[in-house]
Order: structure tokens, then C-alpha cells, then sequence
């Protein structure tokens, strides 16, 4: 570990030894941490009492972030996730406890991902994290770590993200927020709460921005890989009359978010002596690099008081378009050309090379995922028997294009193929929770789920253009699946006072297995050929843990796990790279399993509050150590990958009264992380970084103004690596960016 990542550590330990000194002397109400209300087991109740290593964000730790602007912002709150970015949002992805990632895969997520309790994920492109608009306007995030398969249901193996929406309410109130930063962003947001009556009342949510420009020039075309747009639309509509409320919500998106892109690096060979590289930011790609989705939703809820329970029911009807653009091949002529204007770079047979290459490689990944979920369950007390009881149905159809373009030759006289898919996934479940206090301090409580899956996948390849079918059964895969899950949750949580629980659990879950779409290229190596499809993922976990206060204004949280999987679900890809003389294109990302493997972990949050120098200080801070291996098979003793060795989190929020109008107030919120490996190979490292965004400013009766910066530090490091003998392909985080906010509420 380097000297500038042990700082980084140490600063973090000694910013809780600051604090805690102010905090222990100082007990005011004003400092004292405040109760979070979470829904964590489908029923209201304090996040000190939930026995669950989980962290939640309301909505005033959301504003004073600036809102969250990506599923990375919101994760990196939380101690033991890991954002798998590969620089695009779409084909990025969430781990936590090092649950499977599988980029730019036909996988599912390994954590549940869910919008105000609908489990949204699945789909072939943008299907494992949040979309913009969901990230908009909220109330609550709470983030679940550890196995959450006897509620969270499929795929929560690592745990689960709920993303709460903001509601209407019986208040005339909202906000205008103006947005301006670097690259020509420009943004607004308006929200207003409308009451109609005493029972009905409204709530209209609109953001619309634009980036032009960015970090990534694509200056042969003059277009930057990172422009960003935003267009988001919602409307609510709720009713409450005493024992019966309803809402309903329609929403509509279009945004575009950074595309991917890379740089590459040939080592010295033959062609060229001296080898060469593509400038980090100033790219010559001559195909456009953009992500592209548009997002339609229907979501209507209910919750009606029977006396002896309370039933709630949830329909939700997603409809999400996503589409990645690239580059293939990475260059173009004009690269070249500026090369061959410097001696000695090119030789005589690199320039026949250069000639006959090919620079009209792009790839496309189309997909139109449409998403059914409906839940009803029921919340009672019987007897001293808190319990809950409840289905739901899964339904996903998803059809998909992906197009490899090319030039024509005498010898492939053709455009490239673009193959066709169709895939289906209906999942149903019924599950159940009770628990019991045995004493004023001793509980107990378990969750169990059946859940049966049915999944078809049939996908056709065509040359593009001409849509002559191509035969082969590796290109025109085929397949059908069926299968059930049983899984639960077992938990002892004991009082020892009323601000302190502790808590010993074990659990299992499951993350469903599938079909990969894209078989890769004719021309890489047949032992790194994706397979047709791959199996469930199960996992069981033991844990044990601890939350509660260690004095009125200092709250912590622990825990330790140890999770046992069969058959892990990981990614890997087909050993294609832009500098791979034998397949000189982009790399094909699929998942396979890697067998049997244990990981464990070690996590802490604290979160204090004090009066410092006439305000308010609240600092949270986490951080995790993560390990284990795969235990048997091809891939024995290999570690998983993207599974950070050391992670940590820090918040820092300071109010002060400046005058008795004015206040000031600065935000502190990063991330870091060490150690762990990038892929399945073991020999490409996840790269270390801290990362934090510094926010600042007043506010002034119904205003605030603000200035940010994010990435303050100017950390740099690669999101994604792919070395080989021959040369690198690199991706990389983006820069600096700064802007100002004004915000006027009522």
C-alpha cells in the first residue's frame, strides 16, 4: 500500500478521534444523532432496531450532497460496496460484500435493486443500477448489506438498495434549483407539492439539462464521449382517507449519459518500432461513443388499514430503452496520419498495415426491457407475533440488438452482423416474516421465500444491412430455463440497553442464472469463448453484528460475515482487445461460473454529532476489509473480482449562523479504496483512489447559493485496465468539474 493511501487512512481515523472528544462533552439536543425511519422488512420502524448492518439517507443528508446525480454518489455513502465502473453508467454495476459483478453482461445484479419496494433490475443494457430519474427527487435511500433473500428476494446475495421517492403531501411547498458548471452544464429542476383537498393532494416533478461539452474529444467526428442531456417528468397523484391510502405516479425520461471510451497503447513491435499511444483525452475515434436511455413508468401503491393488519400492494410497469454506442476498433486514419509525419515511427510494412486496416469497426447495444412487478403483503401483530405475509410476480421481456459494423472486403464482403434477441423471465414468490420478543431484550425472527423461475432466451444473427441469417448454432443460441429457490433468514438480536442491539443471523439467497446473448468474435481464442449460459448463484451467509450509541451524540455500527457461495457468478470476456493482432476489437464481456467460493468481511460506521465554534457538526465515517477466494474448480484460489481489499467512506456536514438571516455550510462527502483484483484472470489489479466533492455556501431566508466541486482532489486512475504483451487498453475516471446552485424553496 502506498505512502499517499496510508494518509488517507490515518486521516480518516484521526478525523473520529477529533470528533469524539467535542461529541462526548457535548450532549444538546441540537447534537444529539437523530432517529432514522427505515422499511427495511416491509414495515416502518427504526434503523437502531433493525437487526441489519444497513445504511439510510434522508432527504436533508441528500440535499447537502447536491442531490445524487449517479448510482456511484449513492454508493459511495455506504461501507463494503464497490461501483464496478467502466465509465459508461449504463454497463456499470453495484457489488456489496463483493457480491458477482457482470458488466456489460447478460447477468443479473447481485444486489436487489428496488424503487419504492418494486424490484426494478434485469435487462441487457443499464439493467444492474439505477437510472437518472430514479435518483430524483427522493426521500430516503436505504442500503442493506448482507443476504436479503427471505424479503429482498432474487438476486439480493450481497443485499439490497431501496430508493424512496419524495411524496405529495398536505403541504404547499417545492423548490427551484438552477444549476451551472464547466463544460457548458446547465441545469433546472422544479417541484412543486400541490394540495388539492383534504384528502387528495399532487406533486410534479421536472429536471431538464445539458452538458455540450466534456473531457473526451472525439476529434476526428468533433464530438465528446462525456456530453450529457437530462429530461425528466413526473407527476403524483395521492389520496388518503383515514384507514386507505393510494398513490399514483407516472414518469417519463430521456437522458444521455458518458459514453465509453478508452485509450490505447501498442508496445514497439514490427510495425512500429517505437510503438504508440492515443492521447487520454483527445481520442481519434471516428464512430460516436454515447449511452442512451429513455424511461417510461407506472407505478401505483396502496395501503389499507384492516384493523387485525395492514395490507399493502404494489404495481409497477417499467418500460426502459437503452442503447450503447462505441468504437471498436479505437482509431482511425487520421491518427495515423499525423504518425507517419514523424520519422522513424512507422516502418515500410506498418504502412501496408495502416492502408489495409480497417477504422470503421463500431458497436452498437440495443435493448427495450419491459418490467411487470406486483406485490401484496400483509403487516400485523398477533399474539406478541410481529409478522409479515406477502407474493409478488417478476415479469421481464426483454429484446435486444447488438451490431458489429465493419467495412467490406473482397474476402467478408459485408457491413458487419447484428444479432437479434428475445428473452423472458417470469419469476413468482410467496414470503413470510415473524418475530417474537422472548424477553424485554432477547428477540427472535425469520424470513422465508419460495421463488419460481422460468426464463427463455433466443437470439438470431443477420449480416448487418443485407439481413442474410448466419448459420451457426454459436451465433444463433437457444435456451430455456426453470428452476426454484428456497430462501431464509434466521436471527437472535439481543437489548442490552435501550441504545444498544446486538445481533447474530445467518441467511441464504440465490442470484438467477441466464443466457449470454453475444458469443463473442470469430476470431478470438476458443478457450476464452463465452458459453451459451450459466447457472444460478447461491450463497449462505453468517453474521454478527452490533449497532447503538456509545454516548447521546455518537452512534455506531459493526459487523462481521462469512458468505459460502456455489456456483459464483462472475464476469470475464474473450481476449479481444484493439491491440490484439488476432482479434483487433473491442473485448465481448460475458458471465460464467467460476465454482465454489467463501468471502468474508469486517465493516464499521460511526456517525457523530457536536457543537463546534458556534454550529453544528455531523460526521459520518465507514470502512470495511473484505477477502476471500474461490475454493475448488479451474479457478481454485482466485479472488473475486471487484472486490476491494480495504474500502472507506467520510461525510462531513458544518451549519453556522452567520448573521440572523444568513447561515453558512460546507459538505464534505468521498470515498476510497485498496487492493482486490479487476477480473477473473488475477492479473489485472483494481486500482486504489479517494475520491471526495467539496461543496460550500449560504443560505439566506428561502435561498441557498453554492458552489461544488466534485472530484476535488484531481484523483486520477483507471476504471478499467487491459494489459497484455502487446499493449494496454486503458480507461479512466473523469476529472475535476465545478459549478454553482441556487436553490429557492417555499
Amino acid at each position: 500500500m502506498n505512502q499517499r493511501m496510508l494518509a488517507a487512512r490515518a486521516s480518516i481515523v484521526a478525523l473520529c478521534c477529533a470528533i469524539a472528544s467535542p461529541v462526548l462533552a457535548q450532549a444538546s439536543d441540537d447534537s444529539q444523532v437523530e432517529e432514522v425511519l427505515v422499511t427495511a422488512r416491509k414495515r416502518e420502524e427504526r434503523l437502531r432496531d433493525v437487526p441489519v448492518a444497513a445504511t439510510a439517507l434522508g432527504a436533508e443528508d441528500i440535499q447537502a450532497q447536491g442531490g445524487l446525480a449517479n448510482a456511484q454518489q449513492l454508493l459511495s455513502n455506504s461501507p463494503g460496496v464497490n461501483f464496478a465502473n467502466t465509465s459508461n453508467a449504463l454497463t456499470s454495476d453495484v457489488s456489496i460484500r463483493g457480491s458477482g459483478t457482470s458488466r456489460a453482461t447478460n447477468a443479473e445484479a447481485g444486489v436487489g435493486l428496488f424503487r419504492n419496494g418494486a424490484y426494478i433490475g434485469g435487462g441487457n443494457v443499464a439493467g444492474r443500477t439505477f437510472t437518472g430519474i430514479d435518483l430524483f427527487d427522493i426521500q430516503r435511500v436505504e442500503v442493506l448489506r448482507g443476504v436479503q433473500g427471505g424479503l429482498g428476494g432474487r438476486n439480493a446475495s450481497g443485499g439490497t438498495i431501496n430508493v424512496v421517492s419524495a411524496r405529495p403531501t398536505d403541504k404547499f411547498e417545492g423548490y427551484v434549483l438552477g444549476t451551472v458548471g464547466s463544460h457548458q452544464k446547465r441545469e433546472v429542476e422544479v417541484v412543486a407539492n400541490l394540495p388539492i383537498s383534504e384528502n387528495w393532494s399532487t406533486r410534479f416533478s421536472v429536471a431538464l439539462g445539458d452538458q455540450d461539452k466534456g473531457f473526451y474529444h472525439l476529434y476526428t467526428i468533433d464530438r465528446y464521449a462525456d456530453a450529457t442531456y437530462r429530461q425528466f417528468f413526473r407527476g403524483q397523484l395521492r389520496y388518503n382517507s383515514g384507514p386507505f391510502t393510494a398513490n399514483l405516479m407516472l414518469e417519463r425520461s430521456n437522458e444521455r449519459v458518458p459514453g465509453l471510451v478508452y485509450q490505447v497503447v501498442q508496445f514497439a513491435n514490427t510495425n512500429f518500432p517505437q510503438g504508440y499511444f492515443t492521447d487520454k483525452y483527445r481520442t481519434p475515434w471516428n464512430t460516436d461513443s454515447t449511452g442512451k436511455q429513455r424511461l417510461s413508468n407506472l407505478e401505483f401503491t396502496t395501503e389499507t388499514e384492516l384493523g387485525w393488519a395492514t395490507l399493502s400492494t404494489i404495481v409497477n410497469l417499467r418500460a426502459r430503452h437503452g442503447q450503447n454506442q462505441y468504437d471498436r476498433d479505437a482509431l482511425s486514419r487520421p491518427f495515423f496520419d499525423e504518425l507517419l509525419a514523424i520519422p522513424g515511427r512507422v516502418s515500410a510494412a506498418g504502412l501496408n498495415a495502416i492502408r489495409n486496416a480497417d477504422y470503421n469497426q463500431g458497436g452498437d447495444q440495443i435493448d427495450y426491457a419491459r418490467i411487470s412487478y406486483y406485490d401484496a403483503h400483509l403487516v400485523g401483530e398477533t399474539n406478541g407475533f410481529n409478522w409479515v405475509a406477502g407474493g409478488e410476480w417478476y415479469l421481464l421481456n426483454d429484446t435486444t440488438s447488438n451490431i458489429l459494423g465493419k467495412s467490406p472486403t473482397a474476402a467478408s464482403n459485408n457491413f458487419g452482423t447484428i444479432t437479434r434477441g428475445r428473452s423472458r423471465y417470469s419469476s413468482y414468490a410467496v414470503y413470510g416474516s415473524v418475530d417474537r420478543d422472548l424477553t424485554e431484550q432477547l428477540k427472535v425472527s425469520g424470513d422465508l421465500r419460495y421463488t419460481h423461475d422460468d426464463r427463455d432466451f433466443l437470439a438470431r444473427q443477420f449480416l448487418y444491412v443485407s439481413d442474410i441469417p448466419v448459420v451457426g448454432a454459436a451465433v444463433n443460441p437457444t435456451g430455456s430455463r426453470t428452476q426454484s429457490n428456497v430462501s431464509y433468514t434466521a436471527t437472535v438480536s439481543y437489548k442490552p440497553t435501550d441504545l444498544m442491539l446486538l445481533y447474530a443471523k445467518v441467511g441464504s439467497a440465490y442470484r438467477a442464472g441466464g443466457f449470454n446473448g453475444n458469443l463473442g468474435d470469430p476470431r478470438q481464442d476458443p478457450a476464452l469463448a463465452p458459453p451459451p449460459e450459466f447457472d444460478n448463484e447461491t450463497v449462505t451467509a453468517y453474521e454478527v453484528g452490533f449497532k447503538g450509541n456509545l454516548g447521546p451524540s455518537i452512534y455506531v455500527t459493526g459487523a462481521a460475515y462469512s458468505n459460502k457461495y456455489k456456483n459464483l457468478v462472475i464476469q470475464g470476456d474473450n481476449g479481444c482487445r484493439a491491440n490484439n493482432p488476432a482479434c483487433p476489437v473491442q473485448a465481448t464481456s460475458y458471465a460464467f461460473n467460476a465454482g465454489p467460493a467463501r468471502l468474508w468481511g469486517i465493516e464499521l460506521e460511526a456517525t457523530a454529532r457536536a457543537e463546534l465554534a458556534g454550529g453544528n457538526l455531523r460526521v459520518t465515517v465507514g470502512g470495511s476489509r473484505q477477502g476471500g477466494k474461490v475454493t475448488a474448480g479451474r479457478y481454485d484460489g482466485f479472488r473475486q473480482p471487484q472486490q476491494p481489499k480495504w474500502t472507506e467512506t467520510f461525510t462531513v456536514n458544518y451549519r453556522r449562523d452567520i448573521t440572523d438571516d444568513v447561515s453558512g455550510y460546507v459538505n464534505i462527502n468521498g470515498s476510497a479504496r485498496q487492493g482486490g483484483v479487476q477480473e477473473a484472470n488475477q492479473t489485472t489489479l483494481l486500482h486504489d483512489y479517494v475520491l471526495f466533492n467539496v461543496r460550500a455556501g449560504v443560505t439566506w431566508q428561502q435561498f441557498d447559493l453554492t458552489g461544488f466541486v466534485n472530484n476535488a482532489g484531481q484523483e486520477n486512475y483507471l476504471v478499467f485496465h487491459a494489459p497484455s504483451a502487446t499493449g494496454d487498453v486503458r480507461r479512466y475516471n473523469l476529472p475535476r468539474t465545478w459549478g454553482a446552485q441556487l436553490r429557492y424553496k417555499w
